[in-house]
């Protein structure tokens, strides 16, 4: 896997399959995205669901698969994936850049989870359609509270492999700490999104537009990022 997504790029620049296919589907999840918001917009809500489904499972294979076994983030931060500029310019503007598309790519991953997750409490299927239902939607206290533990507990197996079984850098569990982090501070929000938006259907059509507008910056750090790597840039011939 590593070395067809090493191998060279199918658009003409100095990317790598891998990088060129990031950018690629970058493009194609952010377009599936917008195309599933003007679905409900238009009151489609079935077609929505459909889309937004597809896509989130689409979307979390393969970061799954490029992110986690390439590491392309971590190698970056560690100025191991190839930036051929000046260092004034690797630590002022490219790696922080990269930062919050990373920052980006969690929330992404964590909201398209959340919006499902959301929309299936919030809605019913009358005569085969998802509708929103209006109405007061809580998650309850004990249910919270195994929620933060369950995940507790998988950021502590997670380090103990990384440490002990993976060998693995310290920029590499900091990017998973991170992660982890992230999707605590979401769910932690929950209870307070609960508050600001009792209403679960108004949350649901709130909340989309907030994550379009993420999915959004993710394809315009995602763009910054392959420019800056791959045309302004790219690494120098050895």
């Amino acid at each position: 896997m590593k070395e067809f997504l090493g191998a060279a790029g199918f658009f003409g620049t100095a990317g790598t399959v891998g990088a060129d296919l990031s950018y690629l589907l970058a493009v194609v999840f952010t377009a599936m995205f917008t195309t599933s918001w003007v679905q409900a917009k238009k009151g489609e809500g079935t077609k929505h669901h459909n889309l937004v489904f597809i896509s989130m499972v689409s979307m979390v294979i393969y970061f799954t698969v490029y992110y986690f076994f390439r590491q392309l983030g971590v190698l970056a931060l560690e100025g191991k994936e190839g930036f051929g500029g000046p260092k004034e310019v690797y630590d002022g503007v490219f790696v922080p850049i990269l930062s919050v598309h990373l920052f980006l790519v969690t929330m992404g991953l964590i909201l398209a989870f959340y919006m499902v997750i959301q929309g299936f409490r919030c809605s019913k299927k009358i005569e085969g359609k998802y509708v929103l239902t209006e109405g007061n939607l809580k998650v309850r206290s004990t249910t919270f509270k195994k929620v933060m533990l369950i995940l507790l507990g998988a950021w502590g197996l997670n380090q103990i492999i990384l440490t002990f079984v993976r060998q693995a850098s310290w920029q590499s569990s900091l990017a998973w700490a991170l992660i982890f982090g992230t999707i605590a501070l979401v769910i932690s929000l929950e209870k307070a999104i609960e508050k600001w938006l009792p209403d679960g259907a108004k949350r649901h059509r709130v909340l989309g537009r907030g994550t379009m507008v993420v999915y959004i910056l993710i394809l315009v750090t995602s763009t910054l990022t392959y420019l800056m790597l791959y045309v302004i840039y790219p690494a120098k011939p050895v």
